[in-house]
């Protein structure tokens, strides 16, 4: 018995000790309507007031002291009982998404205090990581398909068929939707009417990103964003012609790989040029004088990818080029 009693308490001992203290801050100087604060995650069965949050010096941060066993956390800060909650942006650096529910989450292995959160945000306040607004721009209008509403699915939204449905206000075939997303880089893909049917992208595209057999468009968010116009299935617009399809309509650019700058050699007369990054936005490129032979400067661009268009009097065509 003796023996028994000794493992018990050894057991109940060393769990004990395995519970480190978490101390959780949140700034909610903007925002108003509330009492107080409260953390609800998984821990605490999600259970409203039970964990309430104190703000001892009246400088609108309130701070919360738990102790956890070493794991990994999903929570979210609310106020007065489940009267207002968090609304936290999937895909940010500090959430994950389950379902319809975005929380925060957290990793235990030492005692911590986190860093002051402003609420709403994986940062502090006065930091800016967004949401920005991103407006998706799609023509449909060459797809050949038949269907009734396109939708954005991607990471942020965990994929979920018809919640970001497109719009089409003026009935062009050029359907639009704004989602607000944090700073940060995410996968997505055109679909429609709840993935009746989706996109064959095509890997290796400026645009796309292929992980574990999927190929997806990639976006890098850092501000407000409207998109270029895109064609379903396709990292440029609808209409462009694709290198080595209309073999008259070549040209040539050199050197490739590319450092300070690169030429642009065509048997037709250069009308404009365009550098198109790995999403497929544009980007602006110095004023150059237009002939056959076109020198375009680099020295702006960062490493990587890029797509140049040329459009001639006999069409537009893109080639790949690599800026070291």
């Amino acid at each position: 018995m003796k023996k028994i009693l000794f493992l018990f308490f050894s057991i109940f001992s060393l769990s004990a000790v395995a519970q480190v203290d978490i101390t959780f801050q949140v700034d909610m100087n903007g925002v108003t309507g509330f009492t107080t604060p409260e953390v609800n995650g998984i821990f605490n069965a999600w259970c409203g007031n039970c964990a309430p949050m104190s703000d001892a010096n009246g400088d609108g941060v309130w701070d919360l002291t738990i102790s956890l066993a070493p794991g990994s956390y999903e929570y979210k800060f609310s106020y007065d009982n489940w009267t207002g909650q968090e609304t936290l942006v999937p895909g940010s650096s500090c959430t994950m998404t389950t379902g319809i529910y975005t929380n925060r989450v957290l990793n235990v292995s030492v005692a911590d205090t986190l860093p002051v959160v402003c609420w709403g945000s994986c940062e502090a306040c006065g930091i800016s990581s967004g949401p920005y607004n991103v407006t998706f721009v799609l023509d449909m209008g060459s797809s050949g398909i038949t269907f009734t509403t396109p939708e954005v699915n991607g990471v942020f939204n965990n994929w979920c068929g018809g919640c970001a449905p497109m719009s089409d206000g003026n009935a062009d075939n050029v359907w639009e939707l704004t989602i607000p997303l944090n700073a940060g880089t995410y996968e997505y893909k055109y679909a429609y009417d709840t993935w009746a049917g989706s996109e064959a992208l095509t890997a290796g595209d400026p645009c796309t990103v292929t992980n574990s057999g999927f190929t997806n468009r990639s976006l890098d968010v850092t501000g407000t964003l409207v998109m270029d116009t895109v064609c379903y299935g396709s990292c440029l617009g609808c209409g462009v012609i694709h290198v080595n399809e209309i073999e008259e309509n070549q040209f040539t650019i050199y050197p490739n790989p590319v450092q300070n700058s690169f030429m642009i050699q065509s048997s037709s007369l250069v009308k404009s040029i365009s550098i198109l990054d790995n999403t497929g936005k544009r980007i602006a490129v110095p004023t150059v004088a237009l002939n056959n032979n076109v020198q375009v400067n680099t020295e702006a661009l960062s490493s990587g990818i890029y797509h140049v268009q040329v459009v001639t009097a006999k069409g537009a065509t893109t080639q790949r080029f690599v800026k070291l």
